[in-house]
């Protein structure tokens, strides 16, 4: 065997044939696991029992083994491959017992407890408590190359005190320059950094974590792992992690010339865990290296399971652990003053400073059961979301929840299908919450009176009821219950009750099941009552994954408090992927052919087995290459075949006064193409990107009625650029594109170009300023009669009106002074205007329309 060979070698486990346990290369000889004193030997790190060895296979194996050792440690390294020892800040010695060794297996972790460790949260390391501190170390890699050992060396130092669970983290680099690291803002970094993420499981439930994450320069990422959770990219697209929650932790972060060092502080306030005199927390920590794509953890991570969290080690000797009193307070003051423009002045016309008191109250019942109240919450978002393409788009369009209120305790609130959607809380005027765990129950509820109504009628003011129960059963599957109510009086109401489970079978399949019910009552109408059903079979695998998933809802289904976009649907979905892993430091890293398949019936129709109405199947290739660059290649066919019943309220003017009833001829929408790709590139320090596009043939809509009118043909384009020209200095630039030209007349159907520029020049953590440029042009034509082009009616008992189309060229800026030292201290300055060209992408006569400045001003009181 060649020494070339013998560096691709990949172990599935940590103990090699022989007795040979292979930890990640270039360890320090002092992390020697627990028992690896006497009667062992010691080569590179790789330790292994002689008599064991002696035993099993005799001398010769022995020698035999000992020679590929040395083949081993005397390859050569390389930065897709190994890891040097490190130049400087080498560990210093600590007894035996507090080294944990995850890629031998060695992940129960007891405690080191000191009362007050006097450790200042500087990213230096030298404080002389860390010396007492348990070493967590053996890192190994899962992604993409899975079971290898870590290709750089990582030192986790762990400590607890009398009130916060401290880390320290050396994460040596063979290329310190090349380490990522910027001075941005709080959750920014995730795909742009490197980091070091610690997942505290405080209720070993294998269900729910804390996520936290620290770049090397001590910038904050947090958030909540939930199983089961979907994101709004789907489950393909990174771990289950809600991002909003923010908490309250203390870091610091140093880049060194053998790579960097943090240090944590998480406070036993900012975290829920248990009522047990002792106890025992998962816990698990990952790396991230940025420009090679690699992903590593301490305790070794297989694709091989459908619930990741199970895999995490545990921190155990947890011995009376108290939250103490734990209350927060945190007023709230905005003010602003808005002006429109007045074209026939030519001028402004403002309106008087208003201002606005809010009011977020948080009370620690138990260390487990938290109650949270609030009055005229802020919405707390002070970059207005980024333009969405909905020329023709049916759907309703999905938002992140932002409001402080709302995220706390959201996991127990979160679900696969979105039941519950606190953003249909639009206004609300007060609140409360009452959210935690105790034994296998988890329990939430939450209370809001909103304020809704249209522009110049009086204000009604809807009382919503939120009640959401979930019991584990198992290792990792849950059972759980939900019920929402939505009423401004007796005449008008919507009630949901549910059921819902997660189910873990044989550790990777997984079966989700959520049914529905619904009543729903409007002012001059009889209650309505509808169903909703949702099925989903899923597969884990590091090879091949699948998932089939049957979503059925009924037309008088109504979520009011929730968001479901497609009602009186069913819709039948399933995904095939295959992943061929390339050899470690391959140029090809991983291979993924997959296949997709998708269709839509109206419910009733699913139910008396006829045809669907849409349909699509997907076949794409996705390779990763290395150096963290994707290529994503895909093929498309669509189907559409809607009943003449679905065209119910369209008729075509015929030129004389009258209508004459439309029906769309289906024979075009039988088979439509398309390709597409996606490139991202991730590899370059200073300039980054990602590139999605597509050519492909698709029905042009009519938005009201859902149904296809006439086919088009066109591009759609997603193009991002992110610059970091500077630790302090940000940028991105982006472009997003669709068309489609009608093919009866070959005249442009509809069209959206969004540019958008947003800089960000981050003077410390806390501080920094901004300024976003965005340009919104989005055009639709009349619709027509494809066969004739006449124009096409929408007829009700009102009468009939042209279904016409839209143009609107909008633009605007938007800057922003921030000052956060913690989350809910913020200090808020910011100035937008609102502008509209005459004509898109034209700039030669860009009028205002309205503008803005606002302040806001908020302070948390803890303890």
């Amino acid at each position: 065997m060649s020494l070339a060979k013998i560096t691709r070698i990949s172990w599935p486990r940590a103990v090699w044939p022989g007795g040979i346990a292979l930890p990640g290369r270039g360890l320090p000889e002092d992390t020697a696991p627990s028992g690896a004193q006497h009667g062992h030997i010691r080569a590179t790190s790789r330790i292994f029992d002689v008599s064991d060895v002696m035993s099993k296979r005799g001398s010769l194996t022995l020698l035999h083994e000992l020679a590929i050792l040395a083949a081993l440690a005397a390859a050569p390294d390389q930065e897709a491959g190994t890891t040097r020892l490190p130049r400087t800040a080498v560990a210093p010695e600590r007894p035996v017992a507090a080294t944990y060794n995850g890629f031998e297996g060695q992940t129960n972790v007891v405690a080191p407890r000191l009362a007050d460790p006097e450790i200042d949260i500087d990213g230096s390391l030298d404080d002389a408590a860390w010396d007492n501190a348990a070493l967590l170390t053996g890192f190994s890699q899962y992604d993409p190359s899975e079971g290898i050992p870590a290709t750089q060396n990582t030192e986790v130092l762990l400590l607890i005190s009398q009130d916060a669970i401290y880390f320290g983290v050396r994460a040596f680099d063979d290329n310190p320059d090349r380490v990522r690291a910027t001075l941005g803002e709080r959750d920014t970094f995730y795909r742009t950094d490197d980091y070091i993420q610690f997942i505290l499981d405080t209720f070993n439930d294998q269900r729910q974590a804390y996520s936290i994450l620290v770049n090397p320069l001590g910038v904050q990422q947090d958030g909540l792992w939930i199983e089961g959770r979907v994101g709004r990219f789907g489950r393909r697209f990174g771990p289950p992690i809600d991002w909003n929650p923010d908490f309250v932790w203390d870091s610091e972060g140093r880049v060194e010339d053998w790579g960097y060092a943090v240090e944590v502080r998480i406070p036993f306030k900012s975290i829920r865990f248990p009522e047990a005199a002792e106890q025992a927390w998962g816990l698990q920590v990952f790396r991230k290296i940025q420009r090679l794509g690699f992903d590593e953890s301490w305790a070794p991570v297989t694709k091989d399971v459908a619930n990741r969290l199970t895999l995490s080690g545990s921190l155990n000797g947890l011995r009376d652990l108290e939250r103490g009193l734990f209350l927060e307070l945190n007023p709230v003051l905005t003010g602003t003053r808005q002006g429109t423009y007045d074209a026939g002045a030519n001028a402004f016309t403002r309106e008087p400073v208003s201002g606005e008191f809010g009011f977020n109250a948080k009370y620690g019942l138990t260390s487990n059961l938290t109650l949270d109240g609030t009055y005229n919450p802020d919405f707390s978002q002070v970059e207005a979301d980024a333009g969405q393409i909905a020329v023709n788009e049916r759907f309703a369009l999905f938002y992140e929840e932002k409001r402080p209120f709302f995220l706390e305790g959201t996991e127990i609130f979160t679900m696969p299908k979105n039941l519950v959607y606190t953003r249909s809380i639009i206004n609300p005027v007060a609140g409360a919450k009452l959210s935690g765990k105790a034994g296998s129950f988890q329990l939430g509820y939450l209370g809001a009176v909103d304020e809704v109504g249209e522009s110049g009628e009086p204000a009604r003011r809807p009382v919503v009821n939120l009640l959401r129960a979930r019991r584990d059963l198992g290792n990792a599957s849950t059972l759980g219950m939900v019920y929402t109510d939505r009423t401004t009086n007796s005449e008008e109401y919507n009630r949901v009750v549910g059921m819902d489970g997660r189910f873990v079978m044989a550790r990777r399949y997984t079966l989700t099941v959520i049914g529905a019910g619904s009543r729903t009552a409007t002012v001059g109408s009889g209650p309505e009552t509808g169903s909703y059903l949702s099925l989903q079979l899923e597969r884990a695998s590091p090879t091949l994954t699948f998932n089939i998933d049957l979503e059925d809802v009924a037309h008088g289904f109504d979520a009011g408090s929730g968001l479901i976009p497609r009602v009186g649907d069913t819709r039948l979905q399933s995904r095939l992927e295959y992943n061929f892993r390339g050899e470690p430091g391959a140029l090809v890293e991983q291979f993924r052919p997959g296949f997709d398949a998708s269709a839509f019936w109206d419910h009733e129709s699913f139910w008396r087995r006829e045809l669907f109405e849409e349909a699509e199947l997907r076949y794409g290739v996705t390779t990763s290459f290395r150096n963290n660059i994707t290529v994503l290649l895909a093929a498309t066919a669509r189907r559409y075949d809607f009943r003449a019943a679905d065209y119910d309220g369209l008729f075509v003017d015929d030129g004389r006064g009258g209508e004459v009833t439309f029906v769309a001829d289906q024979d075009p929408f039988g088979l439509l193409h398309g390709v597409g790709g996606f490139f991202w590139v991730n590899s370059w320090d200073v300039l980054r990107g990602r590139v999605r596009w597509g050519y492909s043939q698709d029905a042009v809509f009519d938005l009201r009625y859902g149904v296809p009118i006439e086919v088009g043909t066109g591009w759609d384009a997603d193009i991002a650029v992110y610059a970091y020209p500077t630790r302090h200095l940000s940028a991105e630039l982006g472009f997003r594109y669709q068309s489609l030209v009608r093919e009866s007349d070959g005249t442009l159907a509809l069209e959206a170009v969004i540019p958008r520029i947003k800089t960000q020049y981050q003077f410390n953590r806390a501080l920094f300023l901004r300024a976003i440029v965005e340009y919104g042009a989005q055009m639709r034509r009349d619709l027509a009669d494809p066969a004739t082009g006449r124009p096409l009616l929408g007829c009700g008992s009102s009468g009939c009106s042209l279904r016409s189309g839209s143009d609107a060229n909008d633009f605007g800026i938007e800057t922003l002074l921030s000052y956060e030292p913690t989350p809910g201290t913020v200090f808020f300055l910011g100035y937008s205007r609102q502008m509209e060209d005459t004509g898109r992408l034209r700039f030669r006569d860009v009028r205002p329309t309205a503008d803005g400045l606002f302040a806001k001003v908020s302070y948390r009181f803890r303890r």
